[in-house]
C-alpha cells in the first residue's frame, strides 16, 4: 500500500489515498476520521523501519586505547601524496659507531622497501637521523630537539649504551623501539611507568646471557659436540660497563657452582685494548674456556690479535662483538674459531631472503641490527595499520603492549611483550638465544634455543695445537 500525503491548496482539510474506492460523495466527518485512521496507520508503519545509522562525529571516530579484537579500524588512506617522518636517534660518532651504522643502514633499507610496497597508510617514510653519541643527557636532549623539530612520529632507536636517552624519549608520545638488553634500561622504563608507556625493549635483558653461555659451552659443545675440555678452568674478563658486569656475574657463578675454577675474573676500563697483564695470567693458567665480555669492538678486535700471538689451547667466547660486522671485516681469518651468543638475531633461515638485499644496497653482509631494525619497522606498522591513525599514540602503546596476543613474526623470530615490564619475550616459542661459532669468517648459528642446528658442526679452533 502506498500512502501520499498531499498539501495541495485544494484539498487543504481532506487526505487524497489511491484505493480503488466508488466516487461518491461522503460527508465531513467520515473524511476527517479516514484521515486521522490513515495518519495513525502511517506513523505505525514509520515506527517499525530500521533506525537510520548516523554518521559519527570526529570526536566519536578518533582511535582509543583500545585495541578492538574484531572489529577494524576506519582507515583513510590519503587521496593526495602523503609523507610521514621516522626519527632514529642513534651513535653514528663515538664507541658505539660500528653498531649505529648497522642500525642506519637497516632502517634505510626497510624504509625502501615499506616505500616500495605502498609505505604504511598510503604515505611515504622519510628518516630523520640525530646523533646521540656518547649518549650523555645533554646527548639525548640535543637529539630529541631534532625529533621535534622534525614531527616524527616513531622513533626506531637500535640500541643505547645509556639509560639517559630513556629518560628522555620516554617523556615523549611516539613509539621507541629498542634492542639494547639492558637491565638499567629496562629499569628506568619500569620505575616511570605509565609515563614512559612508549618505550619498549624488544629483547630480554642480559642476565640470560652468562648462564646460558655457560650450559652451551660446558653442557652443549663439549658433550654433544664432541670436544673435550683440557681442565676445568675459566678466564673472565669485560670491560667496567653494567651490560658485560653483569654477564660475567652471571657466567662466574655458573661456571663455578659446577666446579669449575675461575682463574681470571678481570674488569677493565671500557675501551680499553691493551689486554698484557690479562693474557699473561691466561697463558700461565691455560684455562680451557676464556670467556670475555668484550662488547667494544676496538677491544674484541684488539684482544683476539693479542692473544693469537701465542694463543692457549682455549675454547674463547666473546660476548656480543661479533654481532658488527665490523669484527669479521677487521679480523678476516683471525675471527674464525670465535664463539659467542646473542638473544637478537636474524634466524638462520632468513639469511637467505634478507642477506642478498642488504649487500647489494651496501655491499657487505650486515650485522645483528640491520635485521632486527626492519623487524621494528614491521611491529610499528602493524600497529598504526591496526589503530588507523599515525599519532594515535595510545592505541599504538596498547597494541604493542598487547603482542602477545598478536606476536609479530619478523626475520629474528617471533616477537612477544610483557605489558608490565615493557620488555620482550625470549626463549624458543620467542626469540631464541642464537650460539654462533665464526668458520670460514660467518657467523655459523650452532644452536638456536636448546635446540641444534641441523647441517651445522663446531670446528676446534685452528689455533689449537
Amino acid at each position: 500500500m502506498m500512502i501520499e500525503m498531499n498539501n495541495s491548496n485544494d484539498r487543504k482539510d481532506h487526505c487524497i489515498f489511491n484505493l480503488p474506492l466508488k466516487e461518491k460523495k461522503m460527508n465531513k466527518r467520515i473524511l476527517i476520521s479516514l484521515c486521522i485512521a490513515l495518519v495513525m496507520v502511517a506513523l505505525t508503519l514509520v515506527g517499525c523501519q530500521p533506525a537510520k545509522e548516523e554518521t559519527p562525529t570526529e570526536a566519536q571516530s578518533a582511535p582509543t586505547t583500545e585495541v578492538p579484537a574484531t572489529q577494524a579500524p576506519v582507515i583513510q588512506v590519503p587521496t593526495e601524496p602523503c609523507t610521514v617522518k621516522v626519527g632514529a636517534p642513534i651513535m653514528i660518532t663515538g664507541v658505539g659507531a660500528a653498531m649505529g651504522l648497522e642500525i642506519q643502514d637497516g632502517a634505510k633499507l626497510a624504509v625502501e622497501k615499506l616505500n616500495e610496497t605502498g609505505g604504511v597508510l598510503g604515505c611515504q617514510i622519510e628518516l630523520v637521523f640525530a646523533d646521540v653519541k656518547g649518549t650523555s643527557a645533554e646527548d639525548c636532549a640535543l637529539a630529541a630537539q631534532v625529533m621535534d623539530e622534525n614531527d616524527v612520529v616513531f622513533y626506531i632507536a637500535g640500541a643505547y649504551f645509556s639509560p639517559a636517552c630513556i629518560d628522555e624519549f620516554g617523556k615523549r608520545e611516539p613509539l621507541l623501539m629498542h634492542n639494547s638488553a639492558s637491565k638499567d634500561m629496562n629499569d628506568v622504563v619500569i620505575a616511570n611507568l605509565p609515563e614512559y608507556r612508549n618505550i619498549f625493549a624488544t629483547c630480554a635483558d642480559e642476565y640470560a646471557y652468562g648462564p646460558n653461555a655457560f650450559d652451551v659451552l660446558v653442557n652443549q659443545v663439549g658433550p654433544k659436540l664432541g670436544f673435550e675440555f683440557p681442565n676445568k678452568k675459566v678466564a673472565l674478563l669485560g670491560g667496567d660497563i653494567t651490560y658485560d658486569m653483569y654477564i660475567q656475574a652471571g657466567a662466574k657463578k655458573a661456571f663455578e657452582a659446577a666446579g669449575w675454577e675461575s682463574v681470571l675474573n678481570d674488569t677493565y676500563p671500557y675501551g680499553n685494548t691493551e689486554f698484557g697483564s690479562q693474557l699473561a695470567r691466561i697463558r700461565a693458567e691455560k684455562p680451557a674456556v676464556v670467556m670475555g665480555q668484550i662488547t667494544s669492538i676496538d677491544s674484541a678486535v684488539a684482544f683476539m690479535n693479542q692473544f693469537l700471538t701465542n694463543p692457549t689451547n682455549s675454547l674463547v667466547y666473546d660476548q656480543w662483538a661479533p654481532a658488527s660486522s665490523e669484527y669479521i671485516t677487521l679480523l678476516g681469518e683471525k675471527a674464525n674459531g670465535v664463539t659467542w651468543q646473542t638473544l637478537l638475531d636474524i634466524l638462520p633461515q632468513n639469511k637467505d631472503s634478507y642477506y642478498p638485499r642488504f649487500q647489494k644496497e651496501f655491499g657487505r653482509l650486515p650485522g645483528t641490527f640491520a635485521p632486527l631494525t626492519e623487524d621494528h619497522f614491521g611491529i610499528w606498522k602493524a600497529a598504526v595499520e591496526s589503530c588507523g591513525d599515525f599519532k594515535a599514540f595510545d592505541c599504538i602503546d596498547t597494541y604493542v603492549e598487547q603482542l602477545d596476543q598478536h606476536p609479530y613474526v619478523g626475520l629474528a623470530g617471533r616477537y612477544g611483550m610483557d605489558p608490565a615490564t615493557h620488555v620482550g619475550r625470549a626463549g624458543d616459542d620467542w626469540l631464541p638465544v642464537q650460539f654462533i661459532q665464526i668458520q670460514d669468517q660467518k657467523n655459523v648459528t650452532l644452536y638456536l634455543g636448546s635446540k641444534p642446528m641441523e647441517g651445522t658442526a663446531f670446528q676446534t679452533p685452528p689455533w689449537f695445537k
